[in-house]
């Protein structure tokens, strides 16, 4: 039996248990999120920026752990309905300084209570014990793989 079971804990993969529970709980934000036309990324980068007041892309890449591409796919449709704006960043003329326009701000606070209820539902579903050990993963994984 010990050997059944260290070949079945060989055989497991990381990744792929860590991504069918980030699918799972992006969907579940998502169709929170949905009713007011927002992706999970999308809010991710509104509740950044709303933080911060005005940033950039490398600082927004860096706080939320993802690349250029992604950001960028993510910002694309918030800069085109004119929920963030782009300023030149006084401090280097090839970066762009991001902020939340007045819609993005009213997007923001719509949002913030279906994210909210979301978080809720979520802590309901898992009891605070999971969540911590969530929590706790996270930022060990982060840690050793970040940077």
């Amino acid at each position: 039996m010990a050997l059944l079971e260290r070949h079945l804990d060989n055989s497991i993969c990381f990744n792929l248990a860590l991504r069918k529970s980030n699918r799972l709980i992006t969907q579940f934000y998502e169709e929170r999120l949905s009713k007011v036309g927002l992706k999970s990324g999308q809010f991710s980068i509104l509740r950044a920026v709303n933080f911060l007041g005005t940033t950039t892309n490398k600082e927004l890449q860096s706080i939320l752990v993802i690349d250029q591409t992604t950001l960028s796919r993510n910002l694309k449709p918030l800069v085109r309905d004119e929920y963030l704006q782009l300023s030149t960043n006084p401090n280097d003329a090839r970066s762009k300084q991001i902020s939340l326009s007045k819609g993005g701000k009213q997007l923001f606070q719509q949002a913030l209570p279906l994210w909210e209820n979301a978080q809720q539902d979520i802590q309901q579903l898992l009891g605070k014990n999971e969540i911590q050990k969530i929590l706790s993963l996270t930022d060990n994984l982060v840690k050793a793989l970040g940077d």
